[in-house]
């Protein structure tokens, strides 16, 4: 009986560890361990953390990479249910990191063009970069 190792707890642990600071934000980490099970609680606890970022005003590069990591969390907790191949987790990886540079792209863009909310153009290019993923590995 061969067992798989899983990567879905390690961007969970790296999530959490940042979030210790945030004591605030900790308990919505209880809503991550469903993720384990089923993609939809997976991301009803991506919704709900997102909400509690905004609620707390929390954005920026640092909201930017937690996004990233509980994206991450989401989807390869789905790649380990569907035991993936190899490539599908760094393609995955590499996608929803891009979301960091795109970032700090938009944010030296923004200051030559009219205010806009960066945080959100990153986000939205961060579900782009999500659904395409998603493409490649189905």
């Amino acid at each position: 009986m061969k067992i798989g190792i899983r990567f879905s707890p390690i961007p969970l642990i790296l999530l959490t560890s940042i979030l210790l600071s945030y004591p605030k934000l900790l308990p919505v980490l209880v809503l991550a361990l469903p993720a384990f099970l089923s993609y939809f609680l997976g991301v009803l606890f991506l919704v709900a953390f997102i909400i509690l970022l905004l609620y707390y005003k929390i954005g920026g590069m640092f909201g930017v990479l937690l996004v990233s990591l509980a994206l991450l969390f989401v989807e390869s907790a789905y790649l380990d249910r569907e035991k993936a191949p190899r490539e599908h987790y760094l393609i995955l990886a590499v996608s929803v990191l891009l979301a960091l540079p795109t970032y700090l792209f938009i944010r030296t863009l923004a200051v030559a063009m009219p205010r806009f909310e960066v945080t959100a153009i990153a986000m939205l290019i961060l579900l782009v970069l999500y659904a395409f993923s998603k493409v490649v590995t189905d």
